[in-house]
This record gives structure tokens, sequence and C-alpha cells, in this order.
């Protein structure tokens, strides 16, 4: 088993108040409450921050967030597929069991950020950074992560097949809990990257390298 590092978890109040979507607006700010069953479709927001929030059976149809701010935050049982969300600013924030097909969280920084149980197949982390962040159980499945900074990053049995790692040093980084029978890495930025036996037979074989 991987070491995990510690992830933080979100600072939420016992009693947060129920809220909806109507109130939204650009530069706003919501702290305190909770959406829960409600759906917000074919909207775009600039610059929102929530802030001691939880979000729970809460679907965002194709939907933009430009430079959000997440702060204490969890999404349950969410769906925000094909949401943009680049240049956001993600801290001390869990996605459980919530579907995340297609969504764009490129050239945001997470920190303290858990993904526990997603679908997150085709999300982009591209040109982010990452520190203290974990994906767990989680499907990957044709990810970006092109250019990303990182640290202490883990990826704990998740599927990872056809995965983006070009450009990104995988120094320290272990996958060897994870699956996956393609993946792209720059072989400049390979050393120190810990991988199964079987996983280091896929990128022989891609390499084309003969093993007897």
């Amino acid at each position: 088993m991987i070491n995990k590092h510690t992830i933080k978890s979100p600072k939420l109040s016992s009693k947060l108040s129920p809220s909806d979507f109507e109130s939204l607006e650009d530069e706003s700010y919501y702290t305190g409450v909770v959406f829960k069953n409600c759906t917000l479709t074919g909207s775009s927001f600039e610059k929102i921050c929530f802030k001691n929030v939880s979000f729970i059976n809460v679907h965002f149809k194709q939907c933009i967030f430009h430079q959000i701010e997440l702060i204490d935050v969890h999404f349950d049982n969410c769906d925000i597929s094909n949401t943009e969300m680049i240049e956001s600013i993600i801290q001390r924030t869990h996605f459980s069991n919530t579907k995340l097909v297609g969504t764009n969280f490129a050239e945001s920084s997470l920190m303290d950020v858990l993904f526990l149980g997603c679908f997150a197949n085709y999300s982009s982390f591209s040109y982010g950074s990452l520190k203290q962040v974990r994906f767990e159980k989680t499907s990957l499945v044709e990810s970006d992560f092109y250019e990303l900074k990182w640290k202490n990053l883990d990826f704990n049995r998740c599927e990872l097949d056809g995965i983006n790692l070009l450009q990104t040093n995988l120094n320290a980084l272990d996958l060897s809990s994870s699956t996956f029978e393609r993946i792209g890495i720059s072989l400049d930025l390979l050393k120190g990257l810990t991988l199964s036996n079987v996983q280091a037979l896929v990128i022989a074989n891609a390499l084309g390298i003969k093993i007897k």
C-alpha cells in the first residue's frame, strides 16, 4: 500500500443554513450554507467564493465558474460534469461520490483536496498546482495532467488508463496501487516514479523493450 499524505478536512460548521442558486451572482461570497437537491444549468459566473459550504446531491449542467474559490467545501453525491472551473482556488475541499466527467480545472490551485469514489474521466488539471491532493478509488480515464506542478500527490486504487502526464515531473510519484494499460509520460521526467511490475511492463512494451 502506498504512503498516504495528510489531507486537511474542510472546516464545516455543524449547522449550515439552507440556500439555493437564485441568489448567485458574479463576485459574490457565500458562507455557512448548504445547497441540497438543486440544479444549475447553463450559467456563467466570475469570481464567486464559497467558504464553509456543503453541496449535497447538486447538479451543475454546462456551467462556467471562472476563478471560483472553494474553501472548506464538501461535495457529496453531486454531478458537476462538463463544468468549467479554470483558474480556480480550491482549499480544504472534499469531493465524495461525485461525477466530474469532463470537468475543467486547468490552471487551478488545489491544496488539501480529496477526491473519494469519484468518476472523473476526461477531466483536466493541466498547468495546475496540486499540493496535498489525493485521488482515492476514483476513475480518471483519459484525464489530463499536462505540465502539472505538484507536491504530496496520491493516486490510491484509481483507474488511470490513458491519463496524460506529459511534461510533468514524476519523481516521487507512486502509481503502483492504480491500474492503466496506456499512459502519457515524458521519458526525461520519468526518474523516481514508482510502479508495480505489471505497470512497468506496460511502459516497457510501449517503448518497444522486449523482456524475457
